[in-house]
């Protein structure tokens, strides 16, 4: 990203309500994205020097930097994590004249907090409830920061990104440094956006603090 001057964002609330008109197909079989055990994997732990979160998440082309607003066609068939972490993203002005894409950079508050070991199982079950969001969303227009529970399974990682505000849209990465959240399509993940159970976010605040 080309150096440009930010400042911080702060969360903003809005009245009305925003309709999204989706259009997308739902189908396909979970199972048949199911990681294959004996596959050689990316060890993207080792790769980032134990790092779990970037600083940033990797820049999406649209206005407020959020990713593909289509749903995804399938729910995905992630694993189960051996330990997994919490990241907290705060969106930030980003003042650039005659830039392109995003006018919001989502930039790391704080450091990645570990997950408990007791909580892993709780979280592995919401990441099997998640499915695709609806065609036709409502969503209340407001701002907050988006939250990121990366999962690590033999140094292979994989961000599960959920918005704190409107939806709570959840979008996933298969590689949390260079994948743009909705785009991922390997290790289990789907592109698209998907909605997943009442308790995620909580926990997720929960962990992060």
């Amino acid at each position: 990203m080309s150096a440009r001057s930010r400042s911080s964002l702060a969360p903003l609330l809005a009245t009305g309500l925003l309709a999204l008109g989706l259009l997308s197909g739902c189908s396909g079989d979970a199972a048949d994205r199911a990681v294959d055990p004996s596959a050689e994997r990316p060890d993207e732990l080792a790769a980032h020097d134990g790092e779990v979160c970037p600083a940033e998440l990797p820049e999406a082309d649209d206005e407020h930097g959020f990713g593909t607003r289509e749903p995804a066609e399938s729910a995905p068939a992630l694993e189960t994590p051996e330990s997994a972490w919490v990241c907290v993203y705060d969106g930030t002005d980003v003042a650039d004249e005659g830039a392109d894409g995003a006018s919001y950079a989502w930039v790391r508050r704080g450091d990645a907090a570990a997950v408990p070991e007791a909580d892993l199982a709780d979280l592995a079950a919401d990441l099997t409830a998640l499915e695709p969001a609806a065609d036709h969303r409502m969503c209340t227009a407001d701002l907050g920061p988006r939250w990121m529970l990366v999962t690590a399974v033999a140094g292979d990682l994989t961000g599960v990104v959920v918005d704190g505000f409107g939806c709570r849209e959840v979008r996933l990465t298969d590689e949390p440094f260079t994948t743009v959240p909705g785009e991922a399509s390997a290790s289990g993940t789907v592109p698209g956006v998907l909605t997943g159970p009442d308790g995620l976010l909580p926990s997720l605040e929960a962990v992060a603090g």
